[in-house]
């Protein structure tokens, strides 16, 4: 009973049925005005004019061409619902003030990274270098294999932080994991080290711990619920916070496809046995991952003026490789990560080694792999065997055929759900990351990820 009454009154259910009852009312208004005898003609003839106009809008902007077709059929089959439900919901994540905000934010994060820049060896570090995204040395990696490995390594490391915790996550779910970590944090905040954390309002709805902001603050932990889910009148689930980003003291950072659940150390058991994985660094590159947190945490308190060099440590190590730390923003239209997978597949020569638990491609992409794999490269990708999301894994099961029809080879997790992000190329290139390969993740969400050059963890 408890259960039921918590479902219903959540912030998420309440949500969700404002946005149903915004749909029904629209739906009835656009019916009454078209079926009015006295002005139905004229409502009709104005969005017809208008679906005309915002049609050729759709086609001549920059938008992926995917996105094209799904906004033109409802507006040239339905001209009048269409019409309307494209002017009253298509931009309504971030208003131009935000934007505004967020590039000023960027230019200074792309400033003081300028200082390691480096010539770069490959097109995508040149890509990813005209972006602001340097690359480092100086700095170790490890990959971490498991949800309970990357648990006991951050454990330790937060109980030797000396001077400040940063944590964004898209999800935070009370519970062991949760305990184990924010017992440290806590503790540590009490002896002054500073703490800041993250969440994605959208992705930890009704997952906290009851009244965790206040507990939070009371303990001296800051905290930040990015893009906040309101009750007004064209509430979207777009623009979310999707990233996954530990940085303790500028020395040490992790990043990853692991959120703070149970159910990303075994603990609790969902979708069969859950596989996932992450990245620890340590040295130089981790300043690239304290100005990724610190952006989104200047442009979440509207701070126009962050202080990145208040936390950056010099801190070195001897490297095995290159580590280029990168960030993606839907509100750049850069598409940066995609882009950076286009880079590595075109210049795969031996092997592609996907896994993603999710697998809905453009067509670049499809047809990037398609070539790789006709060109006698060993593209192999891992999807899921039990799927989280049944309608996304249907989506994601129509696009295997034709990449097997051209020789890519799709293997799915047996014992379970794989929520890892990862892409290998040869044996000197990879990603470790937050991006799924869907359009969510590609288009819609802020992610980063960590790209590698010749490490040892690529081996691992």
């Amino acid at each position: 009973m408890k259960k039921i009454i918590k479902f219903f009154t959540s912030k998420t259910f309440i949500i969700g049925t404002l946005l149903l009852i915004q749909l029904i009312f629209i739906f009835f208004l656009v019916n009454w005005l078209v079926n009015d005898n006295i002005i139905g003609v004229y409502v009709h003839a104005i969005f017809q004019i208008l679906s005309f106009f915002i049609g050729l809008w759709i086609i001549s902007n920059d938008d992926n061409p995917v996105y094209k077709i799904a906004w033109l059929i409802p507006i040239l089959v339905f001209p009048v619902f269409g019409t309307f439900f494209y002017i009253f919901y298509q931009n309504i994540n971030m208003s131009e003030k935000e934007k505004t905000l967020y590039f000023a934010i960027s230019e200074k994060r792309i400033s003081n990274l300028k200082a390691f820049a480096k010539e770069p060896i490959t097109k995508e570090m040149s890509y990813l270098n005209i972006l602001g995204w340097q690359t480092f040395d100086n700095t170790t990696s490890h990959f971490i294999t498991s949800g309970m490995e990357k648990l006991e390594l951050l454990l330790e490391d937060l109980k030797k932080a000396e001077d400040f915790i940063f944590m964004e996550y898209f999800i935070i779910t009370k519970g062991e994991m949760f305990n184990q970590m924010f017992d440290i944090l806590i503790d540590k905040a009490k002896n002054g080290v500073k703490v800041k954390v993250i969440y994605d309002d959208f992705g930890s709805s009704d997952k906290l711990p009851r009244n965790f902001k206040k507990t939070m603050k009371n303990a001296g932990i800051e905290v930040i619920a990015f893009n906040p889910m309101r009750l007004h009148i064209n509430f979207a689930m777009n623009y979310r916070d999707h990233r996954k980003i530990v940085v303790i003291d500028g020395k040490i950072g992790y990043t990853g496809g692991i959120n703070i659940g149970d159910e990303y150390i075994n603990k609790k058991e969902r979708f069969g046995y859950w596989h996932d994985a992450a990245i620890r660094i340590e040295g130089e590159a981790v300043f690239s991952l304290t100005t990724t947190f610190l952006e989104i945490w200047s442009f979440s308190k509207r701070e126009d003026n962050p202080n990145f060099q208040e936390y950056y440590r010099n801190y070195k190590v001897e490297s095995d490789g290159l580590v280029l730390p990168f960030a993606d923003s839907p509100l750049d239209n850069d598409e940066t990560t995609r882009n950076v997978y286009l880079y590595l597949i075109g210049r795969a020569k031996k092997r592609i080694w996907v896994a993603t638990p999710y697998l809905i491609l453009d067509n670049e992409l499809i047809t990037a792999l398609k070539l790789a794999a006709l060109s006698g490269v060993d593209v192999s990708i891992i999807i899921p065997h039990i799927p989280d999301k049944k309608l996304v894994y249907i989506v994601t099961q129509s696009y295997i055929p034709e990449l097997v029809r051209a020789g890519v080879k799709v293997y799915r997790f047996t014992p379970g759900f794989i929520h890892s992000k990862l892409i290998i190329i040869d044996d000197d290139a990879g990603i470790v990351g937050t991006s799924n390969l869907d359009f969510r993740s590609l288009y819609l969400h802020f992610e980063n990820n960590i790209l590698i050059y010749n490490t040892n963890s690529l081996k691992d």
